[in-house]
């Protein structure tokens, strides 16, 4: 088994960018031609291009009394977060993967200024604030330089920061008097480095996806934004916008796409998904996999990810633990689900394979030492091409399954990025994949 050194220095700090606005963007700047001619048709082909987001100041917000409710499981050690972060994107690198950063997107789509200020709009409005204050915040997020809105967006304002700049709106609002000074009117989006969840990349098309929690709701309106001003190519989904995240869309293969329904993405939404993953051509099967409802499974690729174009990574007792169905249209074009027994069997049919292979996280253990490493998503790796993965090194037994079972493990450090309850999956979006061979 391969392992990466961990990189627990504390990184360079970043040069601030300058303060005067920049010369107007052309129409669509070079950072978001990366969201441009993207292809991703399966979880394990060589990947070519990924969207990551190293965190920055946002993740200072955390403290012991908001981090749950923002989400992490306890505050994170900012600067070796970001130490981790960078040597998984240096991995990533080392690989020939074209690493994306999402805050140069996002800053690029915001260069834009009718789609900034329907950006910024759009964000505020999602918090229900008093008219004198929504003003206000708008009003701020537009005072700072261009090149800075990206991260003062990511960051979050307080109560305190308005009144600095605003007073008289935050003295004489209900809104504002009745909160903490310390208190969010844009929350801090401290899980934005999950980049995976925002949005789903699926053949030629994106969906720019309705978060579940409000704590992340600001996420796919930025990532929707990115991908409007870059001219990509979204997937129509119809009807009223339903709670779905990307950690639940795997890519089994060409034409085959597994939905997680659980805490996050809930059963209307897997419907319209699968309606217009059919209706478009782009899926002739879809599963719909009914996960526990239990933290360290919030997601299917929590429980469930690939690691070759037949073999699959997994989570064992929660595995078992779900139900699946298969989803289809009947002649009215109405999405119907129907219970599937044999769910590996049944999904290697459909993706036209003679059988599947699974690996279990864990291996053969159980009790405390098998629960300790589903907790740090043993089972969320990500695949950098057929039988080549990135794991957290801290899931030692789990990587040893892998290895033993013919599959190259890249390590990468794990101590503080994992307090978000997230792994190498959760932290990369891939955006252009090599089709596998046939």
């Amino acid at each position: 088994m391969r392992r990466s050194p961990a990189l627990y220095d504390d990184p360079h700090p970043r040069q601030r960018a300058p303060t005067d606005d920049p010369p107007p963007e052309p129409a669509r700047p070079p950072d978001l031609a990366a969201l441009r001619d993207t292809y991703v048709d399966d979880e394990t082909g060589v990947l070519r291009r990924v969207l990551t987001h190293r965190p920055g100041a946002e993740l200072s917000r955390l403290g012991p009394g908001n981090c749950h409710d923002l989400l992490f499981d306890d505050v994170p050690w900012v600067q070796r977060a970001q130490a981790e972060h960078d040597a998984f994107t240096g991995l990533l690198r080392r690989n020939g993967v074209e690493v994306v950063e999402l805050e140069a997107v996002l800053a690029a789509a915001l260069a834009h200024p009718e789609a900034g200020r329907r950006t910024v709009r759009a964000l505020v409005a999602a918090q229900r604030l008093g008219p004198p204050v929504a003003a206000a915040v708008d009003a701020m997020c537009h005072a700072v330089p261009v090149r800075e809105r990206a991260g003062l967006l990511l960051a979050g304002i307080t109560v305190r920061e308005l009144a600095a700049e605003h007073p008289r709106a935050v003295a004489s609002s209900l809104d504002t008097l009745t909160r903490s000074p310390d208190a969010f009117v844009l929350p801090p989006l401290v899980n934005a480095l999950f980049v995976r969840d925002s949005s789903s990349w699926l053949g030629p098309c994106h969906i720019a996806h309705r978060m579940a929690g409000a704590a992340r709701r600001a996420e796919g309106l930025l990532l929707g934004a990115a991908a409007r001003a870059a001219g990509a190519r979204p997937l129509a989904v119809h009807g009223p916008a339903e709670p779905v995240e990307g950690g639940d869309v795997l890519l089994a293969g060409p034409g085959c796409v597994l939905v997680g329904v659980g805490e996050r993405t809930t059963p209307a939404a897997a419907e319209q998904l699968a309606r217009a993953l059919l209706t478009s051509g782009r899926a002739r099967h879809v599963f719909a996999v009914l996960l526990p409802r239990a933290r360290q499974c919030m997601h299917l690729d929590t429980v469930l990810t690939m690691v070759d174009g037949d073999t699959f990574l997994a989570s064992d007792p929660h595995l078992r633990a779900c139900r699946w169905f298969a989803l289809r249209l009947d002649r009215d074009g109405a999405v119907v689900a129907a219970s599937v027994d044999d769910p590996l069997p049944r999904l290697a049919r459909s993706l036209g394979l003679p059988a599947l292979r699974l690996i279990t996280a864990g291996g053969d253990r159980t009790g405390v030492a098998a629960q300790r490493e589903q907790w740090s998503d043993a089972a969320n790796v990500l695949a950098i091409r057929p039988r080549t993965v990135i794991a957290y090194d801290r899931n030692v037994v789990a990587n040893e399954q892998l290895s033993a079972a013919g599959i190259e493990v890249l390590t990468t450090p794990s101590a503080e990025l994992v307090r978000g309850r997230g792994g190498p999956h959760c932290l990369s979006c891939p955006l252009v994949r090599d089709p596998l061979p046939t």
